[in-house]
């Protein structure tokens, strides 16, 4: 008998898809559940957290100690990842083109602008940091490779959102409107703006949305050989990086750095 499969943010799993492994899928949901940051978690919360019975989350845990992705903390009673995690990061990162490609381009750009840059790959409904470079400013916000940003509420995400072709953003906003329905008619109004903005200019701007006290502006490139999409952004604080800057300056320079990112991956 087939076991039930959980709605998963983000993820098409059709009911009668027989190639799709439940267990395996579980067991992932269990290592995307921690947090940077947030020291050990137990069952408890990581059955809250995955929506997954507590009988289940142990067994799953149990497994993954066992393969030795997760560190059991006996004082606490609970897990954390261990570094076996890291290494499964860490060949995506080495085998990432357009990663590798934009680094230097990002260090080149965080220098002149004087902010911080970054560059992100969606992770379900989430934009994933896989690459930072720091500008000089201090009101920079400091958030380094691995970190978690919302995909509809962000400039970065929502880049990512307008980039993509018209059936896969739709059904990443509808998961969005699942997950979000008291706050969908905010999000759709957020997006429906950036949508516009990224049309006419190329790049999307979220002022205090995402943080009251952050302004960032987003855009998007694309390798066109293998359709991979990546994001990146640029901001800092609300105090000193106003919308004028953002349009003025840092936006078309964003977008022309995506540009040549673009032409550099059609160059193999």
């Amino acid at each position: 008998m087939l076991e039930e499969k959980t709605f998963i943010e983000g993820i098409s799993t059709p009911d009668n898809d027989r190639h799709f492994v439940t267990s395996l899928a579980r067991g992932l949901q269990i290592l995307q559940a921690f947090r940077p940051g947030e020291g050990p978690v137990g069952n408890n919360e990581l059955a809250k957290r995955t929506k997954l019975p507590r009988s289940t989350v142990s067994r799953l845990t149990s497994t993954l100690l066992q393969l030795g992705y997760l560190t059991y903390r006996k004082s606490l009673g609970k897990y954390e990842p261990s570094p076996a995690v890291l290494s499964l990061g860490y060949t995506f990162l080495a085998n990432n083109k357009m990663r590798l490609l934009a680094r230097p381009l990002m260090h080149d750009f965080a220098r002149q602008v004087g902010l911080g840059v970054a560059l992100a790959t969606r992770v379900r409904l989430h934009m994933m940091y896989v690459e930072t470079a720091r500008g000089g400013d201090e009101s920079t916000l400091r958030l380094e490779t691995g970190s978690y940003l919302p995909i509809a509420s962000t400039s970065i995400g929502r880049a990512f959102l307008c980039k993509l072709p018209e059936g896969e953003r739709q059904f990443l906003l509808d998961h969005v409107r699942r997950k979000n329905p008291a706050d969908w008619s905010e999000i759709k109004k957020g997006f429906e703006a950036a949508q516009k903005d990224f049309s006419e200019y190329g790049y999307c701007l979220s002022l205090g949305e995402w943080d009251s006290s952050f302004c960032a502006v987003g855009t998007a490139a694309r390798d066109n050989s293998s359709g991979d999409v990546v994001a990146f952004n640029c901001g800092g604080s609300s105090y000193l990086v106003t919308e004028a800057i953002l349009r003025e300056n840092v936006g078309p320079r964003l977008v022309a750095l995506a540009r040549n990112i673009e032409v550099m991956c059609g160059l193999d």
